[in-house]
């Protein structure tokens, strides 16, 4: 369910997390409340060992605390696999509203 949306998940040479999403989330990425709403849930996840979130058009980059990358990998796939579970049932509650 999360090849939907994300393309990938991984650290780059400067050891930042870097998620690729699919082209089709492209303009909702740059959208300014989908910014904070990234930040707010990195900050949540990660709190302290959260640094920096850098936005580009398909793609946004986490920078960590040094020697936390590869465990505050794992806790930002976690919360994005939460948040497309929880957009999931969210959606299709609204399509079936009777349920």
């Amino acid at each position: 369910m999360m090849s939907m949306f994300i393309k990938s998940i991984q650290l780059d040479a400067s050891n930042r997390i870097v998620v690729q999403v699919q082209e089709m989330m492209a303009e909702y990425l740059l959208k300014e409340d989908s910014k904070k709403m990234l930040k707010d849930m990195a900050v949540k996840a990660l709190s302290s060992d959260f640094i920096k979130l850098e936005v580009a058009k398909t793609s946004f980059r986490i920078t960590v605390a040094e020697g936390t990358e590869a465990a505050s990998k794992e806790k930002v796939e976690t919360e994005i696999v939460k948040a497309i579970e929880m957009a999931m049932t969210f959606m299709s509650q609204m399509n079936n509203p009777n349920e």
